[in-house]
């Protein structure tokens, strides 16, 4: 069996897997996919169906558990395992720690001889799609998600990052294209093209909501930044009127609520909204009263003062001289 990692028993006996699937188990088989399984009266039975395609390899991993048992998995490549858990809850113990992963749930273990556990605590039905990129193809990727350059840079230093620990369920869409995969029944031919295509469409998505949900630094996620971004574009159309949109119609054009967008602005500029459109404003009005000989009258008109004497208090406010002095001063 072609696969990028090994499974042993608690002991370290080698579990050998057999071509096809035995006749009591092919209700089991999905057309289209290269089967293998293991049986042992000490576990009951491991069904790993292979996706044959030239980029990656991706299985779908049925485990047939009679026992409580578990298994110790070792990878035998520095790149990239997607793991998906389908159905069921396994354990994983990985340095030393026991974390759950359950159904829908999505798992990132980036590879360096990676050496885990996985547990099965209950007798059941459990199943995964796991999907293996090497990293020259991880690579191809780095232009159009985010998160591929925090994969790289955690395979480059040989540190393994899961997701376990954020509980990370994955959107219906996501949901469709496993259950495109695990459950389609398609003519044998056309079944491995739709499985291969359909492989492919689980790591674009993944990698896309991958990037939208990791934070950076500063506690921010992709999506996050977007909204900041979007906001930002918003007030700068904004700087020729006195006031910006309220806090609660840009948190609502953002799509997030007022708090998160003031946290949003604060991690990205260390400033509250207002303050950014002030600063934008000021920034603006300053480089026209110190580049340009506009009346300061029209200036104050062009930025929404309604009379003079209020623009020329903002702007000394701002910068401890009338609108005068900056442009005399200027000269």
């Amino acid at each position: 069996m072609t696969l990028p990692l090994s499974i042993t028993t608690p002991i370290g006996q080698a579990i050998l897997f057999s071509p096809g699937l035995p006749v009591a188990l092919t209700s089991f088989q999905l057309q289209g996919t290269i089967p293998f399984y293991a049986q042992s009266e000490s576990f009951g039975h491991l069904i790993f169906q292979q996706i044959t395609i030239d980029r990656y390899i991706a299985w779908v991993s049925h485990y047939i558990i009679t026992k409580p048992t578990e298994f110790r998995i070792s990878a035998n490549v520095g790149d990239l395992l997607m793991h998906y858990t389908v159905k069921g809850t396994m354990h994983y113990v990985m340095e030393e720690e026991e974390m759950e992963t359950s159904d829908h749930q999505m798992n990132i273990l980036v590879a360096d001889m990676l050496h885990h556990v996985i547990r099965f605590k209950s007798p059941g039905i459990y199943m995964a799609i796991n999907v293996h990129i090497p990293i020259k193809e991880l690579e191809e990727y780095l232009d159009s998600f985010p998160v591929v350059e925090l994969f790289l840079e955690k395979i480059d230093s040989g540190t393994v990052i899961t997701l376990l620990d954020h509980n990370i369920v994955a959107p219906e869409r996501l949901r469709n294209v496993i259950n495109d995969i695990t459950e389609r029944r398609l003519p044998c031919v056309a079944s491995e093209k739709y499985r291969e295509q359909k492989t492919g469409e689980l790591i674009i998505e993944s990698l896309d909501m991958l990037s939208r949900y990791l934070t950076d630094h500063n506690g921010l996620n992709t999506a996050d930044h977007e909204r900041g971004a979007r906001t930002e574009v918003l007030l700068l159309q904004h700087v020729h009127h006195p006031s910006p949109p309220t806090l609660k119609q840009l948190a609502k054009f953002a799509g997030t609520n007022e708090k998160k967008l003031e946290d949003i602005f604060r991690s990205r500029h260390g400033i509250t909204v207002y303050d950014f459109f002030q600063n934008a404003r000021m920034k603006i009005i300053h480089r026209k009263l110190t580049e340009t000989e506009i009346p300061l009258q029209d200036l104050a008109e062009e930025f929404g003062y309604t009379d003079y004497s209020s623009f020329s208090y903002a702007v000394k406010k701002r910068f401890s001289l009338g609108p005068r002095e900056l442009r005399k001063n200027s000269n």
